[in-house]
């Protein structure tokens, strides 16, 4: 861990309370929402050396949480896409149920078109991922995660 300088800060007192003069009280919660929501690589450049003040206690279960890698993001998006097409097929299961009750068969011509659909979907798809491979990941596993942290609010 790099060695940080001596942080020279000016206290204020208010109601037998110490307040960091410049400094703002904000939540865990609220201050990781912002960094994972923002782009905040361009923060960088200018707030790199400013000094942050957090809890041991915090610091050091920051530094033994899991690291967040590709690879990991990687597992999750083949994993939810696994999902989505084992919920894909029962959905079109489902609909087929309900045609037959309704008394609409599909036919053999209309399985071939919905087959079709999907392979020239899947060929866009393929076309459209080599065009935009990194950044295209990049956003699929933000949807993905964001997506995820939506459902398990609920």
């Amino acid at each position: 861990m790099p060695e940080t300088a001596d942080l020279e800060i000016e206290l204020r007192t208010e109601q037998n309370r110490a307040i960091i003069t410049g400094k703002t009280s904000v939540p865990f919660r609220t201050f990781v929402g912002l960094v994972l929501q923002r782009k905040v690589f361009q923060l960088f450049k200018q707030w790199d050396k400013e000094p942050v003040i957090l809890s041991s206690e915090l610091l050091t279960q920051l530094a033994s949480a899991p690291q967040d890698s590709q690879e990991n993001r990687a597992h999750l998006i083949i994993v939810t896409l696994g999902v989505g097409t084992l919920f894909g097929i029962f959905v079109f299961a489902l609909g087929q149920v309900v045609l037959s009750v309704l008394g609409y068969e599909l036919g053999s011509s209309d399985l071939m078109l919905i087959a079709g659909g999907l392979v020239c979907l899947a060929v866009l798809t393929v076309v459209l991922a080599r065009l935009q491979r990194l950044a295209r990941a990049q956003r699929i596993a933000d949807v993905m995660e964001r997506t995820a942290s939506f459902l398990s609010k609920k």
